[in-house]
């Protein structure tokens, strides 16, 4: 990574976990995009780049699943630099998506985030 500030994307329905992802991201030098659902996320990693994405896997219009699914066929790099957040099962999470970065519960432990993202950064 060079000395510019890595851009993230925060993929997350809930306005509060929302903004204490985008905070958390800030607190470590991140410049930080945001959406909503699935749709949203879409449109925005195929006009962006992000070093990272953290992603929610039950959102409206589009779900998590089917965006990593999209991204599989079209741009299979990007999900690398996935993390997935999610309440669900993360080993299920695992198995359907292997190339992810990494798969974290909610609710989110702050410092756990920050290893997640840092390691993915030296990537």
């Amino acid at each position: 990574m060079t000395d510019a500030r890595a851009t993230a994307l925060v993929v997350e329905d809930d306005a509060t976990t929302r903004t204490l992802l985008a905070g958390l991201l800030e607190s470590i030098d991140c410049d930080v995009d945001l959406a909503t659902d699935g749709e949203e996320a879409l449109v925005q990693l195929r006009t962006r780049e992000y070093d990272i994405v953290l992603l929610d896997i039950v959102l409206p219009k589009m779900s998590g699943i089917d965006v990593m699914e999209s991204l599989r066929r079209d741009h299979p790099r990007i999900l690398g630099c996935i993390i997935v957040v999610t309440g669900l099962d993360i080993r299920e999470i695992r198995t359907l998506f292997p190339a992810v970065h990494e798969t974290l519960s909610k609710p989110v432990i702050p410092n756990r985030l920050r290893q997640a993202v840092r390691s993915c950064l030296r990537r």
